[in-house]
């Protein structure tokens, strides 16, 4: 049989296979071809010249006297250097000093960046030629913030704080908890103190509302929007992707406007609809491609899959899933006597992180893996082992031949789901979430 189907691996890499005898593909999820894409300068550029929301970019420059601009790292695949490449000239086209600019890393609570990897994501003549500051959630000069309506203070970048004009780059993709990623998210977690990422992503990472693809009444999502709005995001440009990995539309303007726009723009590009859950899910984590950013992908498949059937998850990770996040496992099933799930919600109910000394992300990320449906899922990675797999909960094959052979055993007439890119897909369900 010829190879009818494939998986993206990166945004111009495939993985073709064919699906057993007897399996029925009741979904293949391909982007569909449109126009030629502009180039993200071009893209950019139309962003920043008629922007949804706010003034003119040309006005808000000439009222400010320092601007931090606040870009994702390297877990996102936003083009941050192409879109600084139209950004900066035309800031200081405007008048503005390079001086009294500063690239602010939004890492909230994941790992500094090294060198090479800030020349990758900025460009070498940002970082050579401009101040560029990495958020660091534990930092002792973290600034003050009150929250209408709150008790709790947020504490925010000291350079995002002495700004007064304040932009965010970032991309609205699907994301578990928060319903899409970007727009608020830049600033909150991106920018703030630890104490206060880990109080609300636990106090509401169990909420039912907290999913992909859901915006309206999730309190993660409005908990990030209410911190940003306290803080202040004047210019939000935004990245909305196809289902290929590229970026066919940057939106720009106000907090609120650009991102309601990307949100919808994504919404209709990646949605797609299921009348009934499937036996089998074959996705890729793609383009979640960063250790343990790769968990984001299963939420579709958990979506649209049969409690009773399997996923065959692809993970094209850049590099391992770090020793200490495997490990963590096996702290989790020790402190809780191998009742994981149940030690992991009480936690979360009570608003308290289950791995205290640990970074939010990886509470987050454990606690999808733990509370995610009981379906069964086979893993295939070329940096992750057979023992971590098992070790995470998953079965393992070396290869999506391999993968698919294990299943058909077990699945002969199976009714199958394909996600070329499993981290941008919002599955549009006949049932309740």
């Amino acid at each position: 049989m010829g190879q009818d189907y494939y998986l993206y691996l990166g945004q111009s890499k495939k993985q073709d296979f064919s699906l057993p005898t007897g399996w029925v593909p009741l979904h293949f999820v391909e982007s569909e071809e449109g126009p030629s894409i502009p180039s993200i300068q071009q893209m950019t550029l139309e962003a920043l010249s008629r922007p949804t929301g706010t003034p003119p970019l040309q006005e808000l420059v000439s009222r400010a006297r320092k601007i931090a601009i606040i870009v994702d790292d390297s877990t996102r695949p936003t083009p941050v250097a192409e879109i600084l490449e139209v950004l900066l000239p035309r800031l200081v086209e405007n008048g503005f000093p390079r001086e009294k600019i500063t690239i602010v890393m939004a890492i909230g609570t994941h790992e500094a960046m090294k060198r090479e990897a800030l020349d990758t994501k900025l460009g070498r003549s940002v970082t050579s030629n401009y101040k560029v500051v990495q958020h660091n959630a534990w930092q002792s000069d973290l600034v003050p913030i009150k929250i209408p309506g709150e008790e709790a203070v947020v504490k925010i970048n000291p350079e995002v704080a002495q700004a007064d004009l304040r932009m965010g780059v970032s991309s609205v993709l699907p994301h578990p908890m928060a319903g899409y990623g970007g727009g608020p998210k830049i600033v909150m977690p991106g920018v703030c103190n630890f104490e206060y990422i880990r109080d609300h992503h636990t106090k509401h990472v169990i909420h039912p509302r907290s999913a992909a693809g859901v915006t309206k009444g999730n309190p993660f999502h409005e908990g990030c929007m209410k911190a940003a709005q306290a803080i202040g995001l004047d210019f939000s440009i935004n990245c909305v992707y196809n289902q290929k990995g590229q970026v066919i539309r940057i939106i720009g303007g106000s907090l609120e406007a650009a991102f309601a726009e990307a949100v919808k723009v994504c919404s209709e590009k990646l949605g797609h609809k299921f009348e009934e859950k499937v036996d089998v899910t074959i996705t890729s984590s793609y383009p979640h491609t960063h250790g343990h950013q790769l968990f984001k992908a299963l939420s579709a498949a958990d979506t649209v899959t049969k409690k009773s059937g399997a996923i065959l998850l692809v993970a094209p990770v850049v590099g391992p899933i770090s020793a200490e996040f495997i490990s963590s496992f096996n702290v989790v099933k020790e402190k809780s006597g191998n009742n994981s799930s149940a030690y992991i919600k009480d936690a979360l109910s009570k608003g308290k992180a289950f791995l205290p000394d640990k970074p939010v992300d990886f509470n987050m990320a454990m606690s999808t893996v733990f509370l995610r449906p009981e379906i069964r899922t086979v893993l295939v990675s070329p940096v992750i082992s057979k023992e971590e797999a098992q070790t995470i909960g998953f079965e393992y094959a070396p290869s999506v031949e391999e993968g698919l052979r294990l299943l058909r055993n077990d699945y002969s007439d199976a009714r199958v789901a394909i996600f070329p890119s499993g981290g941008l897909i919002v599955p549009i369900t006949a049932w309740e979430r």
